[in-house]
């Protein structure tokens, strides 16, 4: 029964055991189970949250980035578009540009091949009269002329070297103008053809016997050959393939305000103008005062001038500029001749050449510091004041000066009406203007400046006192020139003031 008991207290025991055994496994398996639940959990909440972000990402990133994404895409391609739109147009202007520049280099290349030089002839002048060995063979003698001119223009062009390009071949566009039956009717009268017909025949021989070469028959006037070669001269200067000009015109003074824009180095043309001299004394000394190239290449081709004109600036020339001034020319003699002036002066009726000084304008030398006092002139109708404010005597005819009208304050208010017309006297004022004279000198009292060497214009190569008509056409180009103090102060008190006032 013990025994029993025992063994039943040891199954009992055994039991408690087992159910121990079990109560701890199972609370280890619900404790695994918690975790596993836990686990389980976990793993939902992870998964709805990776479900979540994933349908964020889905349903607007994705959208976002991919909008984005295109909006960039679209604008790239809009960009690479424009780039190759600017390829196409930068290609299109390339081939037009390139086209254009075919073009120009076609337009230089022919400005290349197009150049020449351009040589002008007052064949009306005395100085320029072609020699007579020419004007006497007619219309060998034109050929001939033609052939030498050209000849000589060559040798000019290659006397400067490399400054020339082609020299040699580079074409010459000579024109030539003179009234044809006045050349034909003083050649006849100077006897050096027989018939004016030969006069026709030289220069038809001239004009045939180059391409380039023409003789131009301007007809009577006296600026029709000026005309003519003034406007010539401009087209020439204004165009670029013409290299070189010469100018066989030089004798006259009238084309100073013509040639001198172009006196300056900054107009780029001087080196362009050659002035044609057949000797001394052939140039205009105001167109000497230039400074433009001059050359005597040309001389063998023209007869020796015998025009008073040329002795006297040839005389000048050579005259130191000390000297004490001598009046010796008439009053023709300074003026501009073509074939029809010289004929006036060579007629017998024309005035002889006679010394003479002016009685009330007295030509002195610097001794004069020491000489005796002055005494007032004999004569001296229209002046009131003995001497200028310079302290020279006035001229005789100085009181024309002398103003009509003047104000309260004895200013200037209106000047003496002139005696000359300019249409009416146009060749005598133009003849006063070719002398070339020194206003103030001829107009009111010796010029002070004269001595000093500062005025440059002539002083004893006309005599003085001018005769009424000379000294107001000398007066009317002088009153060109508006009188500076009025200009400005706004009044002139000077009486004796020569230049303009009125309106």
């Amino acid at each position: 029964m013990a025994m029993a008991i025992a063994n039943a207290g040891s199954a009992n025991d055994s039991t408690s055991k087992g159910m121990a055994d079990l109560r701890e496994r199972a609370e280890g398996f619900r404790i695994m189970s918690a975790q596993q639940n836990d686990f389980n959990q976990e793993t939902l909440a992870h998964l709805e949250a990776t479900i979540n972000r994933l349908e964020y990402m889905t349903t607007i990133q994705v959208p976002e980035m991919e909008a984005r994404y295109n909006a960039k895409i679209s604008e790239l391609q809009v960009d690479l578009q424009d780039q190759v739109d600017r390829r196409r147009r930068w290609q299109a202007m390339h081939e037009e540009l390139g086209g254009e520049v075919a073009i120009l280099r076609g337009k230089v290349d022919n400005l290349e091949t197009s150049r020449f030089v351009s040589v002008l002839i007052d064949a009306d002048a005395d100085i320029y009269y072609f020699a007579d060995e020419f004007i006497s063979q007619g219309l060998k003698g034109g050929q001939a002329a033609a052939d030498k001119l050209i000849e000589k223009t060559r040798e000019y062009l290659l006397s400067h070297g490399p400054s020339f390009k082609n020299a040699k071949s580079i074409p010459i566009v000579v024109k030539a103008y003179a009234n044809l039956t006045g050349l034909g009717y003083h050649f006849k009268k100077e006897n050096k053809i027989y018939n004016p017909q030969e006069v026709t025949q030289f220069w038809a021989g001239f004009s045939q016997r180059h391409p380039f070469i023409d003789f131009v028959d301007v007809g009577s006037g006296k600026e029709a050959a000026d005309n003519k070669i003034r406007e010539n001269f401009k087209l020439n200067i204004e165009t670029p393939q013409c290299e070189q000009i010469f100018l066989a015109c030089a004798h006259d003074g009238g084309y100073v305000p013509v040639l001198s824009p172009y006196a300056g180095k900054a107009s780029g043309s001087k080196e362009r103008i050659t002035l044609m001299s057949t000797g001394p004394g052939t140039v205009h000394p105001l167109i000497t005062e230039l400074g433009f190239n001059t050359t005597e290449i040309f001389t063998p081709l023209f007869s020796q001038s015998e025009s008073l004109r040329v002795d006297s600036w040839r005389k000048s020339e050579s005259v130191s500029p000390v000297a004490s001034p001598v009046a010796t020319k008439t009053s023709d003699s300074p003026a501009p001749l073509n074939w029809a002036t010289k004929a006036q002066l060579q007629s017998p009726t024309s005035p002889k050449a006679t010394p003479t000084l002016s009685s009330t304008a007295v030509v002195r030398s610097k001794a004069t510091a020491t000489s005796p006092p002055k005494t007032k002139p004999s004569t001296m109708p229209y002046n009131p004041l003995e001497v200028d404010f310079t302290g020279e005597y006035f001229v005789e005819n100085a009181g024309r000066l002398i103003p009509k009208a003047k104000d309260t304050a004895g200013n200037r208010l209106k000047d003496n009406n002139l005696i000359v017309d300019r249409i009416a006297d146009y060749d005598l004022i133009g003849k006063m203007k070719n002398l070339s004279i020194c206003q103030w000198h001829y107009l009111r009292s010796d010029c002070s400046n004269h001595r000093k060497e500062k005025c440059k214009r002539n002083h004893d190569t006309y005599p003085r006192p001018l005769n009424a008509k000379e000294y107001d056409a000398l007066w009317y180009l002088s009153r060109m020139g508006y009188c500076k103090k009025l200009d400005r102060d706004g009044y002139c008190n000077d009486d004796y003031c020569i230049y303009g006032h009125d309106d």
